[in-house]
Parts: structure tokens; sequence; C-alpha cells
């Protein structure tokens, strides 16, 4: 199931730094999303790195895009074009579909975003896209010592339907139970 980074997303966790090695001074003026596609792989990637112990390379995040049902989304922070401005990668997402359920692969903000809104933009816009796919219900697993992304996903409506003990390792040999959350789409 999901593999929701042990240190979590947006607002609370994920790694240690931008891909690019560039972020916001603060809040960005703007988030903006984009499919995530085999182009933008080595970005996640390197996202991804900066969230979990065990990350997924570019390799790996292109064949799960290719499963059916798959899609993600990428958060950045549009550069200034006025300066020739890079835009900054912020996060990303990795949702598989199947009929009218989901469940998140994986989701991670990096760590100069936690806590400005991109894990809730993120969020909203796989819902978006599920609810336009007529989706009712999303899955995801996120670690129980995870309280800034358990925070984010229960103000989003997840509720706890179970737990996996021992799920995550970490680095220090511990291991963490996941809680699997889920949350139900309402139709417009």
């Amino acid at each position: 199931m999901t593999r929701t980074s042990p240190n979590g997303p947006a607002p609370g966790r994920a790694g240690s730094d931008h891909a690019n090695n560039s972020s916001p001074s603060k809040k960005p003026k703007a988030i903006e999303l984009v499919a995530l596609t085999g182009a933008f792989a080595s970005v996640a990637a390197a996202l991804h790195e900066q969230g979990f112990d065990d990350c997924w390379d570019a390799d790996a995040i292109t064949r799960l895009l290719d499963v059916p049902g798959a899609f993600g989304l990428l958060a950045f922070q549009p550069g200034d074009n006025a300066r020739n401005g890079a835009d900054i990668p912020l996060g990303f997402v990795l949702v598989q579909a199947v009929l009218d359920e989901a469940e998140i692969n994986t989701i991670v903000v990096t760590p100069s975003a936690r806590g400005l809104g991109v894990g809730k933009k993120l969020l909203s816009g796989v819902e978006k896209r599920l609810r336009a796919d007529d989706v009712t219900r999303m899955l995801l697993e996120v670690a129980i010592d995870n309280e800034p992304a358990l925070r984010l996903y229960r103000g989003f409506g997840f509720a706890e339907i179970g737990r996996r003990k021992r799920y995550y390792d970490r680095r220090d040999g511990q291991k963490v139970d996941a809680l699997v959350l889920e949350h139900h789409l309402v139709r417009d």
C-alpha cells in the first residue's frame, strides 16, 4: 500500500532540502500543479529521496506511472519570468485508481515547503481528479508517529480503518506501525 514518508508530507515532514537546492524564502506566492510524467521522474526521485529511507529512483517512478490507472501530480513554485528564474519543485503525489477506489502510493513535500499548503494542494488536486473519474474512496498508509501528516490527513477527512504492525523500517533499525486511513469522496 501507500508509502507515505515515515517522516511525512507537508505540513510536517519529508526530508532535508529541495531537489534543486532552491527554496521558497517564505510561503510561495503560488503553488501550481502539473501532471507528473516520465519527463519529471528525476525531479520526483530527488524529492522522494528527501522523505524516505527507502526511496524510489526515477526508473521506479516511471514504472509506477506506467501502471494502468496510475497518475501523479507535481507541485512547484513558478519561477520569476522577469528574472529568468527556475521553477522550484515542492512535492509530488503518486496515485493508483482501480474502478471506484484509489490508493495514494506516496506523497512527499520538500522540507522547506512544509506547512505552506503544498500537501493540501496535492491532496485537493488528487481529489478533484478522482471525482472526475467517479472514484468514491481513497486509501493511504502513514507512520503512526507522523503527527504532522496525520493532522493533514485528518483535516482532509481521512479516518483510521486499520493498522499494519511494524510496517516502516527506520535507519536506526526501529520498526514503526502504519495506520491505514480512508477518505470517502462525496459526489458533488
